[in-house]
């Protein structure tokens, strides 16, 4: 007898040919499985297209000299990164962004052709793109400091029609045929019936990076109010979030500062060198961006503050609309006189921190608004949204109660001082 010959064991074809989909398939699942866990956990990067010449980017502030100090700079003198930058006018390819924030933006500035006369830059589209990488705004809170476990906040009001008028570049606040204003609708409620020395926060620069927009408005106490970049996207949507979950909004108006690029403020910039009635319509333009905010404050502007001239129609105009000003420049006072607008000052910028290492400088200037609060009642601090300032904040806001002092909207403290000046 022959020997026999073993055959080897062979799936049959259909077999093979399910086992390779089966596999492909599960190789689909797990890549996509990794995508989403590295999107939803604010850990991985992703890619967006923005238009080159009219995006918001966090850039590195220029060195401030006796000739170009602007009110912003030199509050935050020392630090690596300052406020989100309006355009971007380096040549394309230079790399100018900063990957650990992020930016997401953009909308163009599109006015009527009617209205091209005031100037090309504010006429049409922008179109040149370019796609960067941006990363996550550093982990979510999950403690019970997070201001949602600890307070059920009540909503700002949505935007009240009688406090519209439409214009040809969109809707804009006007005051109630009753008298009503916005800087009343839509400011926060409070009450703070022991006189508690009060110091309110404002965080701007909100829309440009999703993480950090989502964590200011969920984590930050609704005391806090929050300020929004007029370039952003989405920004109906943040704003109705913001004000859902209790914040009081403002809109930032970028205006020219001392050294500052003009052109990376946008084709909205306030400039001293434009007519009152060019920068009358560009105002019109910002407010229309989205609605239901108290008051505006400025994106840079020391030098248009500081004349008199230019800076005056722009708080008139706020003014008749019922709008509220908060200025960090401290160079607004001589123009308010006469003004029929409600404003007030920032105290304090507290410095952007984008890593821990610059935690200490926040704290630093929190630290001084407490002084200020204590020798005046209220103090008025602003910054804007980087991770560990968030960090900070809410720290700080966790144990504000036991330092004798309590959060305050920054509408509160605006008032406050209006009643005795």
């Amino acid at each position: 007898m022959g020997a026999t010959r073993r055959r080897k064991f062979r799936l049959p074809v259909v077999s093979r040919l399910r086992l390779a989909w089966l596999s492909a398939f599960g190789l689909l699942f797990i890549l996509g499985g990794v995508f989403i866990f590295a999107v939803s956990s604010d850990q991985g990067p992703g890619r967006i297209a923005l238009a080159l010449n009219d995006m918001e980017i966090f850039a590195r502030p220029a060195e401030t000299t006796d000739a170009t100090k602007d009110h912003v700079a030199s509050t935050t003198q020392g630090l690596r990164l300052g406020p989100p930058k309006l355009g971007d006018d380096s040549p394309r390819g230079e790399e100018r962004f900063d990957p650990a924030n992020g930016i997401e933006t953009t909308d163009s500035l599109i006015i009527p052709d009617r209205f091209a006369a005031m100037g090309p830059d504010i006429a049409g589209p922008m179109s040149d793109e370019i796609v960067i990488t941006i990363n996550g705004g550093g982990p979510r809170v999950t403690s019970p400091i997070n201001a949602s476990l600890t307070s059920v906040p009540t909503p700002i009001p949505d935007p009240d029609p009688s406090l519209l008028r439409t214009t040809p570049l969109g809707q804009v606040p006007q005051i109630a045929a009753n008298g009503r204003k916005s800087l009343t609708a839509y400011a926060k409620p409070f009450d703070n019936p022991n006189e508690t020395a009060q110091i309110a926060i404002i965080v701007g620069g909100l829309g440009l990076n999703t993480t950090l927009t989502e964590r200011a408005i969920d984590e930050l106490p609704p005391e806090i109010s929050l300020s929004f970049a007029p370039y952003a996207k989405n920004l109906e949507f943040w704003t109705k979030k913001a004000r859902n979950a209790g914040h009081e909004v403002l809109i930032e108006l970028p205006m020219e500062g001392y050294g500052e690029n003009v052109a990376g403020l946008g084709a909205a910039a306030l400039l001293s060198s434009r007519t009152p009635e060019e920068n009358l319509l560009r105002l019109d333009w910002l407010l229309a961006r989205f609605g239901g905010y108290f008051g505006a404050t400025n994106y840079m502007g020391a030098k248009l503050s500081a004349d008199r001239e230019a800076i005056q129609p722009i708080l008139d105009k706020l003014g008749q609309a019922g709008v509220a000003y908060i200025d960090d420049t401290g160079a607004v006072k001589n123009a308010t006189q006469g003004s029929h607008v409600a404003w007030t000052a920032v105290n304090r910028m507290i410095p952007p921190a984008p890593n821990s290492s610059d935690r200490n400088a926040v704290y630093r200037e929190l630290k001084a608004l407490e002084t200020i609060a204590e020798n005046d009642g209220a103090a008025l601090g602003k910054t804007y949204a980087y991770a560990t300032t968030i960090d900070a904040l809410i720290e700080w806001s966790a144990n504000i109660d036991s330092e004798n002092f309590v959060n305050a909207p920054a509408s509160a403290v605006l008032q406050s001082r209006r009643a005795t000046r």
